[in-house]
């Protein structure tokens, strides 16, 4: 079995240009794996070398090369931290090695998949094929694998084994899967490649800080709410609240909510200036971190800040949801026909999204459902319920109108026995105790929220394990009634 220092020097007789990059990396970092030397050089040099070969032997062992010491390793790493496997990997009791085992398992399939998937790219010659080679890409990847293993592993363990007496009280373990389809920030395992860019773009930020023929104000506000320590008013690493940096950079307003709504104001417009830049001056790094938006999930803010929708789209968008491709925005007369492509390339996706009434937060019930705000408003003060048909006799919904939500994805999951479900947005200290949070955890949580996602609240309070898992049956994250 070759060396990492043999592979190394393999890589650099494929192609003798990549020694100077080699060379330079192993000087800043002393790094000495063949993926460091690939994520320095990045997927659109990567992609464009290969493009460049004609077909031959060399060609072909620099794919098998990328897919051994770039593909596979990338995939056990992300593979090995996705919070989802780890949670049902814990519930089937493996051990740690047996987690790693299975990981690298995994991924010497998933990179048998994605070395096909170059080559199909490359055999297309497409131009945009180096968006295999992207670590958003190979995520998504690793996302669909761990969902796909948890489904299939459950229902082999539901047909083969159920007369070997399993544990009753167990969630179905793919309903924890489908509460954040969105990739995990623990899933993503930061490159060298994007550090170096994350450090590219924050001298970017300094110089446009001293730019006197542009706001400062919105940049000014990015820098305090984010930490990045670049000007006298924020310091590095110390995130501010939007009350903090009102009082730090003294916001005008007449009352505290108007200020916070002109600091939201100046962030989102900060946010702009830099995301244009970025598009301008850093396609690179607008590619490797382009992610997808759901136009079935998106907010106003994302539908109009990141895909660039005017408010008359926006508006329309929202009250045709859901979608199940882009191409009904034009048929449904959302968006005219020459702009579907320019959406589609800032992020947008279509994909029907199922929406549990028992835990969406009213903003979902309208925008995604498509409820009144009034219905909306009684299924959150009267849930939870035990099935459809229950809204339907107790007189929150019509018929008509319920058939119009299940239309739009609506569905119940059950709460198991009626049991009274405590939002973890409005619980008391007292309440988080009870459900088994500790005073440390219950007091960050409290200071932190309000949280969207299990899996956000998973990784800011770093949980896992039994006890989350109860703390997680006996919850929610939204209002319900007392």
């Amino acid at each position: 079995m070759l060396s990492s220092k043999t592979k190394l020097e393999e890589i650099v007789s494929l192609v003798p240009e990549w020694a100077s990059h080699l060379e330079r990396l192993q000087q800043q970092s002393g790094a000495s794996q063949p993926v460091d030397l690939f994520q320095a050089l990045g997927a659109k040099a990567m992609f464009a070398k290969l493009r460049s070969q004609k077909q031959s032997a060399e060609k072909e062992r620099l794919i098998l090369l990328i897919r051994d010491c770039y593909f596979q390793p990338l995939l056990a790493k992300m593979l090995e931290s996705n919070s989802n496997l780890r949670r049902f990997w814990v519930q089937r009791h493996l051990m740690r090695d047996e987690q790693k085992q299975h990981a690298v398992s995994m991924s010497l399939d998933l990179a048998e998949k994605l070395q096909q998937a170059l080559n199909k790219q490359l055999s297309q010659g497409a131009e945009d094929g180096f968006k295999v080679l992207l670590p958003a890409y190979i995520q998504r990847s690793v996302h669909n694998a761990a969902v796909d293993h948890i489904r299939n592993e459950w229902q082999w363990e539901k047909d083969t084994l159920q007369d070997l007496n399993l544990d009753p009280d167990q969630v179905d373990p793919r309903i924890n899967v489908a509460d954040d389809p969105k990739y995990c920030p623990e899933n993503v395992a930061l490159s060298g490649e994007q550090v170096g860019q994350l450090n590219q773009l924050r001298e970017r930020l300094a110089t446009m800080l001293e730019q006197k023929n542009i706001p400062q104000e919105p940049l000014v506000v990015v820098d305090c709410m984010f930490g990045l320590g670049l000007t006298e008013k924020s310091k590095t690493g110390v995130e501010m609240t939007m009350r903090e940096c009102c009082d730090v950079l003294n916001i005008q307003g007449e009352t505290q909510a108007r200020k916070i709504a002109r600091c939201q104001v100046l962030l989102d417009k900060g946010l702009d200036m830099i995301r244009e830049m970025i598009r301008l001056d850093m396609p690179g790094v607008a590619d490797s971190w382009q992610s997808d938006i759901n136009v079935n999930t998106a907010s106003r803010r994302e539908l109009n800040h990141h895909l660039g929708l005017t408010e008359g789209e926006v508006d329309r968008l929202i009250a045709g949801r859901q979608y199940y491709t882009l191409q009904e925005l034009v048929d449904r007369r959302i968006l005219q026909a020459n702009r579907l492509s320019e959406v589609a390339e800032r992020g947008a996706v279509a994909a029907f999204v199922p929406v549990d009434l028992n835990s969406a937060t009213k903003r979902d019930l309208v925008d995604i459902l498509g409820a009144d705000k009034d219905a909306a408003k009684k299924l959150a003060e009267m849930r939870p319920f035990h099935n459809l048909n229950e809204i339907v006799e107790r007189g929150i919904l019509s018929r008509k109108d319920m058939e119009k939500l299940i239309a739009n994805g609506a569905v119940l999951r059950s709460l198991g026995n009626g049991e009274h479900r405590v939002s973890l947005n409005h619980a008391t200290k007292e309440e988080l105790l009870s459900l088994g949070f500790s005073q440390d955890h219950a007091a960050r949580l409290i200071r932190a929220r309000p949280f969207g996602t299990w899996n956000e609240l998973e990784d800011f309070l770093c949980l896992e394990g039994d006890s989350w898992r109860n703390i997680r049956n006996k919850s929610c994250l939204t209002i319900l009634s007392r």
